[in-house]
């Protein structure tokens, strides 16, 4: 379960008023929070209204941008069984009791003014909420079956999503979001599903409306343990962030982004690049990460270390915190400026296309979730017709992963001890503030900046922008 402290987290990007990094002075600062007796798993904030939603332990919670409550609508405990198919008023639900409904997913709308919601009951199903008043159902059904299945029953799966659109082979478009979701003894295999928003013909609303076996194949689901933390979409492509296992006997933990087309209806453009953050990838298992521009003052560190290319203030930068597995000892935060990513995935695919899956003459390509890893990587396209197949096609092969030889490497920009779960990024007067919280309930304020005596270099500078020792729940404002 996603700790309160990660929802703090993207609460303060959502709002956040930083104060002035003028002079090294840090200004008074004041804190606007509001608390929930349940576990806060999910933040979003809908950009039109200012609207802050809150997904709590068996509740909904809707507040202005002062935090202040406008509206909360009850999702449990519903009486429910781990082997229950809804509805619960059929003979398939046997054994049931009251059980708390985990609020696992939460997506803004924006065209039709709803709030999707899926919590863990009912085998993970959906409802769209008013925008306006999450007090008022727009939409929720229990008796569509599986087909409508998005989230997991189970605590320890996470789910990530992320609005989109779909064309369907009649021009018409629909307004859809793609999920990433790890497995569950008793989920569906869909490792990414594409879910409607509407019903249309034989389709109905939350369905899977893509088929893809080789990202959705039963046998290898569970193998590879997967365990996502992020979802955001960039310039016509979708990107997942997760941990998994190389499917092996050891069932050590890697971190890989993966990415595809927006419009690409079959997924054949799945690709994935194993990121290492740290010496040896000693942090090796994504824990939380958040997508934002670096700032002027950041993109000119990094660019001028040589370690992440030529790094733009307007440029996108994924920040990680990641750490050891699950050993909370220590955690540190890792940066992939997004051009890099995606030039390394362009490698990738070129090589397997058209090098027989290597580079330089060392194997670079991967082939996750198949049993015919002989058959793949045995094209020959020219590399200038590529553009021609930027979103892959059916007869190429996918999907592709890059080797460990050749993953992502960063450097631990920032170590703490102790298990970081959050990020979030503000840029203030070109100098960028990291937010990093960690699973005891403290959140640091660290800057990238100069320092007299170190030179330049990230920079503790609040040791204690907030602590929860009895909390369960708590997200906050700052005000500058």
């Amino acid at each position: 379960m996603t700790s309160w402290v990660q929802a703090a987290l993207l609460l303060l990007c959502l709002l956040l008023l930083c104060p002035s990094a003028a002079g090294n002075q840090l200004q008074e600062e004041a804190l606007l929070d509001f608390s929930s007796i349940t576990p806060i798993n999910n933040v979003v904030q809908d950009p039109r209204s200012g609207r802050v939603y809150l997904g709590a332990v068996n509740t909904i919670y809707q507040l202005d941008e002062a935090l202040r409550e406008e509206a909360r609508t009850v999702t449990g405990p519903k009486e429910d069984a781990r082997t229950c198919t809804p509805p619960v008023s059929t003979p398939y639900c046997q054994d049931t009791k009251p059980s708390p409904n985990v609020n696992k997913l939460l997506l803004v709308h924006p065209s039709n003014g709803s709030l999707i919601v899926c919590g863990s009951r009912y085998r993970g199903i959906c409802s769209l909420l008013n925008l306006s008043n999450v007090e008022q159902q727009l939409y929720y059904s229990d008796s569509k079956g599986e087909r409508t299945y998005v989230a997991s029953i189970e605590d320890g799966v996470a789910v990530v999503a992320v609005m989109s659109t779909y064309i369907n082979k009649d021009g018409n478009t629909f307004n859809v979001f793609l999920v990433g979701k790890g497995y569950g003894s008793l989920d569906s295999s869909k490792l990414i599903s594409t879910r409607i928003l509407q019903d249309y013909r034989d389709w109905v609303v939350f369905e899977s409306i893509i088929e893809a076996s080789t990202v959705q194949a039963t046998p290898f689901v569970p193998k590879y343990l997967h365990d996502f933390r992020h979802a955001f979409k960039e310039e016509g492509f979708v990107y997942f962030l997760f941990s998994r296992t190389m499917g092996s006997t050891d069932n050590k933990n890697f971190t890989f982004v993966s990415r595809l087309c927006e419009d690409d209806p079959h997924y054949y453009s799945y690709t994935e690049l194993q990121l290492n953050c740290g010496p040896g990838n000693r942090y090796n298992k994504v824990q939380a990460a958040y997508v934002a521009s670096p700032g002027k003052e950041l993109a000119r560190g990094m660019t001028e270390s040589g370690q992440y290319g030529k790094v733009l203030a307007w440029h996108k930068v994924l920040f990680m915190v990641a750490s050891p597995d699950d050993d909370g000892t220590d955690s540190a935060l890792c940066m992939y400026p997004l051009n890099t990513i995606n030039e390394r995935l362009v490698d990738i695919i070129s090589a397997c296309y058209s090098d027989s899956g290597k580079i330089a003459g060392i194997p670079a390509v991967d082939i996750p979730y198949s049993y015919k890893t002989d058959e793949f990587c045995t094209s020959h396209i020219d590399k200038d017709t590529l553009n021609n197949y930027k979103c892959g096609a059916d007869f190429l092969p996918s999907p592709l992963a890059s080797k460990p030889e050749f993953a992502q490497q960063a450097k631990a920009v920032i170590i703490r001890r102790g298990l970081l779960t959050a990020v979030a990024i503000a840029v203030e007067n070109d100098h960028t503030i990291a937010f990093l919280g960690n699973s005891l309930g403290e959140v640091y304020k660290v800057r990238r900046g100069w320092n007299g005596m170190c030179g330049s270099g990230w920079f503790l500078e609040v040791c204690n922008v907030m602590s929860r020792e009895s909390g369960l729940g708590a997200v906050y404002k700052l005000r500058g």
